[in-house]
């Protein structure tokens, strides 16, 4: 990243039907984004057995999104 500020990766579902509610958050996991695709992966993988989530997501340290990954998109990593 830009500002070599930890990024925060966080656990989406699905609140009313419509609109993204975090589940779950890991803050300062790295500095990469990269690496905070694979990792946010690996999140969605085990919560996907006890939550059903919808996707992830990856901010800056200013709570930017640099990158959002849902059921159904194609990318992996």
């Amino acid at each position: 990243m830009i500002d070599h500020q930890p990024l925060t990766i966080e656990i989406l579902g699905l609140g009313n039907g419509t609109h993204p509610v975090v589940l779950d958050r890991v803050i300062g996991g790295t500095i990469y984004l990269d690496e905070a695709k694979r990792i946010g992966h690996r999140l969605f993988a085990v919560a996907d057995g006890e939550t059903s989530p919808w996707g992830f997501r990856v901010l800056t340290s200013q709570h930017h999104v640099v990158y959002e990954w849902h059921v159904g998109d194609d990318e992996t990593a």
